[in-house]
């Protein structure tokens, strides 16, 4: 279990923070685990499902792709997609626009094993305004990206977070929920954990609105603590013993530079 979940994290994203206590992995064989990442979103018209085997510990490389799955995602109003397979895994499927307040299913099969998930798309919740925050953290000053926002009252709002600086691969940064302060004027400040920002930065961030079962799923993986004995698997909401997640996310991207906010905090 542990060798699985270091190949699941290496998996959905790319990288945390190194860690200096080493940690006594079980490195007995153990058999493949299908993964899925399906991160479908308003962004763009065409969608992305990835189908992976994890690998033996110490292999040369991270994941085994699936080409030969069948990946097929329906809506609520009985719109049907078949994804099409590209190359590393990787499915893809046109002009397929998601959208608020439909419920989707996804639905794979491989080698005559079957996974299923579901997926409702909340609507967007927009942002006030975006800046800068400083924090001193012992001698050291720290900078976050901030939003805030009015959150809907009465309605379970869930919100998810991905960072990129200065070009690097775009990774999962933090999620968040509403449960107590639901209808209040927030603030989410963002970090990548692993680079600290800086004057005249390239800053992009997509920010997410998803449903109750992918939140459980991030908030586990920032929740893992790497350093611990035998952190476990976030929990999937894809059926069969499948790894990962399937997500239909209302979406938007931030990019900017840290130039006016950063020196706004001087």
């Amino acid at each position: 279990m542990k060798r699985i979940l270091v190949i699941v994290l290496a998996l959905l994203t790319v990288s945390f923070a190194a860690c200096e206590k080493v940690i006594d992995l079980e490195l007995g064989n153990s058999d493949a685990r299908i993964v899925i990442e399906a991160n479908l979103n308003d962004l763009s018209e065409n969608q992305v499902i990835r189908v992976t085997k994890t690998v033996s510990f110490g292999a040369d490389k991270k994941s085994e792709a699936v080409p030969y799955a069948s990946v097929v995602v329906k809506s609520s109003d009985n719109e049907k997609v078949a994804f099409v397979y590209g190359e590393d895994g990787y499915y893809h499927a046109k002009n397929f626009i998601v959208r608020s307040g439909f419920h989707y299913t996804l639905d794979i099969e491989v080698e005559g094993e079957y996974y299923h998930s579901s997926s409702s798309m909340p609507s967007y919740v927009a942002i006030d305004s975006l800046g800068i925050s400083k924090e001193k953290i012992f001698t050291e000053e720290r900078y976050y990206p901030t939003f805030k926002f009015n959150d809907p009252a009465g309605i379970p709002n869930y919100y998810l977070y991905e960072i990129s600086i200065n070009n690097s691969p775009i990774r999962f940064a933090s999620a968040y929920n509403d449960k107590f302060n639901d209808g209040k004027y927030i603030t989410h400040e963002i970090s990548d954990r692993t680079v600290d920002l800086e004057l005249n930065d390239e800053v992009r961030v997509i920010r997410y609105c998803v449903d109750e079962s992918v939140y459980k799923f991030w908030n586990e993986f920032q929740s893992a603590n790497p350093g611990g004995a035998a952190p476990g698997n976030p929990s999937s909401n894809i059926s069969n013993g499948a790894l990962g997640y399937f997500s239909v996310a209302a979406a938007s991207i931030h990019q900017f530079r840290t130039t006016e906010y950063m020196e706004k905090s001087r």
